[in-house]
């Protein structure tokens, strides 16, 4: 089975990082792709370096994502993100159970550096807390970056929902469950993940914002919103900023609500 990697950029020079680690890895991919959302930095030429594709696509990460799946050409699709570097066995963990027939789709956990500030250092604590009590349980919680996918599932329950600004991987993950398709949580596919652009409490509510007003969007959406006001909470992440959090939810909530 051929594999593609997909990488979407957008003026973020930690994809040389990423593009490092690809071409290091014990099982390497057919194709890189880097499908660019319209960079006006030097990301093609870092992608001539490594003599990967390079396309611009414009419009956000949803639109890009979805154009490029059918511009790829593997029969495995794979995605990381520009800020994330993979170690030398990281692909083959990740693809193994596609290639043996035993998932659809598969992805791993992530592991931080040494947080610089304080807004990294929760975004880092709060995607741990997220792996271990929610994603490693419940594989439609999988973030789109570090998963693989057969082509097959895109064929046909569609690409990602446009209209989502953050959270359009859960969305996804849940159509490809309810059509039958069959995920896996993959501990030692992990990557390195980098928040150091998260810096200020600015970007840290500006971001977690977002994507707790598309995460209600998307259980209302897949009709499981009152369900999974129900569920326990998971527990809280130890650091001061969780309370500004919890405080943000009936907010966000309120705004999914009323958005058409």
């Amino acid at each position: 089975m051929s594999v593609s990697v997909i990488i979407t950029s957008y003026n973020d020079p930690r994809i040389e990082l990423t593009l490092s680690s690809l071409y290091n890895q014990s099982t390497l991919p057919d194709e890189v792709l880097v499908a660019d959302g319209g960079s006006t930095t030097n990301i093609k030429s870092i992608c001539e370096r490594y003599k990967c594709r390079f396309e611009v696509i414009p419009g956000n990460i949803p639109q890009t994502r979805s154009v490029a799946i059918f511009r790829a050409t593997g029969s495995i699709i794979v995605f990381i993100d520009t800020d994330e570097v993979a170690p030398r066995d990281w692909l083959s963990n990740l693809i193994d159970p596609i290639t043996k027939g035993e998932a659809d789709f598969t992805g791993g956990p992530a592991r931080h550096y040494s947080p610089k500030t304080q807004a990294e250092c929760y975004v880092n604590l709060l995607e741990d807390e997220m792996y271990r009590s929610l994603i490693s349980k419940d594989i439609r919680y999988l973030p789109m970056g570090n998963s693989a996918w057969r082509r097959e599932i895109f064929k046909k329950i569609g690409t990602f929902n446009i209209e989502l600004l953050a959270s359009e991987d859960y969305d996804i993950n849940m159509r490809a469950v309810k059509a039958g398709f069959k995920g896996k949580f993959i501990p030692d596919a992990w990557v390195y993940h980098d928040h150091s652009d998260i810096n200020t409490i600015g970007k840290l509510l500006h971001k977690r914002y977002k994507y707790l007003r598309d995460t209600a969007k998307v259980y209302k959406m897949q009709n499981m919103f009152w369900n999974r006001l129900s569920i326990a909470r998971k527990r809280p992440v130890r650091h001061p900023f969780y309370v500004i959090e919890e405080l943000l939810k009936p907010v966000a909530l309120l705004d999914a609500l009323i958005r058409d």
